[in-house]
């Protein structure tokens, strides 16, 4: 019986103190790859994630990975940072890393961790691209999903606002999958939801009358429309003497942070708020909320904290920015999704929800079924067979073979590079020049120099020689070229020496002969 095929899975980030939107995806997509893979995932350090991860039988491995934002934002400067990208000590381990435990398939997670698939794809690994964020619209996008479609072999968006840039700028690419998140409903205890919610208002002195209105984010930063929320809540706050307003995030961005908390101290409404750094246990927060504003001002790849306020059976308000207005239409709440940055349109929803007591209790009802017809374990399934389907590793390849910009031919094998000694040894292995794989130099001279395959035509001293690339200083590079230069030079002198000196003989020994002879003439005259 064949053992399960290796995954490797790569996160971009392991927060140490707080989990992400996309840490909890990439979570959730391991446990359901279980059953598939024998799953190993790869993370900067340790923190919430890997913990969470080790916690339900998947195999860490903690390597830190050079970060590609430039991507994400397509900047002009990508392709001269992943060339940098490719020198550093950090892609040489990846590389090797790679090597050694050659996985069956390699999985990374968000568009801003792009070297894990390139050393995958030039060792010949399969890759799957998750992408949890939506590609900016710049100059440069065409080139930044470039790389993508270069090095991925199937990509996954959650949204289509994630998978629109790879359509408008690689209309050939079939491969693209649409895979959006879903949830255990088991975790989320919802015989307990009731109790939470008392228990949770009840720590936060909220009274029963009360309407507590929420906001969520893992960080509290400018994109996250932190300041468009509490304008609308201290708008709110005159007209409705019982709204009450929890926020629950990390402000990385102190000075916006309290730019927000000066608009309700000023107004004196200071009183009305209520704040938690992060919540782990979401299933005992959310029940506590009447109602959830999602006012995030980038594109969002999805919008995670408005479908779980759905699937909770809360009414919710958002700006519809990328994936979150697909979460909108896709659950019949569209009517509550306004233009992105318009805070006079979240004022306007919630208060037609807050007036209108039966109107928000109707919608409530019915937002946990449209969440689980939309985004329920059943269809997050039935899509993922889709992507198992496509992964077929039935069939295993020939070994990889690979040139860097040297007109040596590698043989990838058992974690080495073995070199083809000659041209003729290449064919006598039974291969063909068609199947070598230009790779850069970077990832060739990251592999181990194993055994050359034919007749040596070096020495074996000269090609370990060759292995030692680059080498480690500039000042190492220019003394090697000048021992390069050296011995050249050198040669040619001693070639030129001994041939003078050779000369230099043969006409001594030509005048010394004649010498002789005159001699000899003088005397018989």
């Amino acid at each position: 019986m064949r053992s399960k095929p290796q995954l490797y899975v790569f996160s971009h980030i392991c927060s140490p103190a707080y989990v992400t939107g996309a840490e909890k995806l990439l979570l959730f997509m391991l446990q359901e790859l279980k059953p598939y893979f024998a799953c190993t995932l790869v993370v900067p350090n340790n923190g919430y994630l890997s913990e969470r991860a080790a916690a339900a039988g998947i195999s860490i491995f903690v390597l830190p990975v050079p970060l590609a934002v430039s991507l994400y934002l397509a900047q002009s400067h990508l392709m001269e940072e992943l060339h940098q990208f490719r020198s550093t000590p950090e892609y040489a381990a990846l590389v090797q890393l790679l090597a050694e435990r050659r996985p069956d398939a390699v999985l990374v997670n968000t568009s801003v961790h792009p070297m894990p698939a390139i050393a995958a794809k030039e060792l010949g690994i399969p890759v799957v691209w998750m992408l949890m964020e939506t590609i900016r619209r710049t100059a440069f996008t065409a080139q930044a999903v470039g790389v993508i479609d270069q090095y991925a072999d199937w990509i996954v968006g959650i949204s289509e606002s994630t998978l629109e840039p790879v359509q408008w700028a690689c209309p050939h690419r079939k491969e693209w999958l649409l895979l959006p998140p879903s949830w255990n409903a088991q975790d989320l205890q919802p015989s307990m939801w009731q109790k939470h919610r008392e228990r949770r208002r009840a720590n936060l002195a909220i009274k029963p009358h009360q309407q507590l209105i929420g906001f969520i984010a893992s960080s509290i930063y400018e994109n996250k429309g932190y300041l468009a929320f509490m304008e609308m809540a201290v708008e709110l706050i005159g007209r409705y003497p019982n709204a009450m307003f929890l926020l629950i995030g990390n402000p990385v961005d102190a000075p916006l942070f309290e730019a927000g908390m000066d608009l309700a101290r000023n107004k004196g409404v200071l009183d009305r708020f209520r704040w938690i750094r992060f919540e782990e246990q979401i299933e005992t927060v959310y029940p506590a909320f009447d109602l959830v504003v999602v006012p995030s001002l980038a594109s969002e790849g999805f919008g995670l904290t408005a479908l779980e306020g759905i699937l909770f059976g809360k009414p919710v308000v958002a700006f519809a920015a990328g994936g979150l207005a697909e979460i909108m239409r896709a659950t019949g709440n569209q009517a509550y999704a306004v233009p992105t940055g318009y805070v006079r349109g979240l004022i306007a929803k919630v208060s037609e929800l807050l007036d209108d007591r039966k109107q928000m209790e109707a919608v409530a009802s019915r937002n946990g079924h449209a969440a689980e017809m939309a985004y329920g374990l059943a269809a997050y399934r039935s899509r993922l067979m889709k992507l198992l389907d496509a992964m077929d590793f039935k069939v295993q390849g020939l070994p990889h073979l690979m040139k860097g910009s040297s007109p040596t031919v590698y043989l990838f094998e058992n974690g080495q590079r073995r070199p083809f000694t000659t041209d003729t040894a290449l064919l006598e292995a039974g291969y063909t020049f068609e199947q070598v794989k230009q790779v850069d130099d970077a990832t060739l001279h990251a592999l181990p120099l194993g055994e050359p395959i034919g007749p040596l035509a070096v020495e074996p001293s000269a090609l370990l020689a060759q292995s030692a690339w680059p080498p480690s200083s500039p000042k190492q590079r220019r003394g090697a070229r000048a021992r390069r230069r050296g011995s050249r030079s050198s040669g040619g002198s001693r070639s030129r020496r001994l041939s003078r000196r050779t000369g230099k003989s043969q006409r001594r020994r030509q005048a010394s002969r004649s010498r002789r002879a005159g001699s000899r003439r003088s005397r018989r005259r």
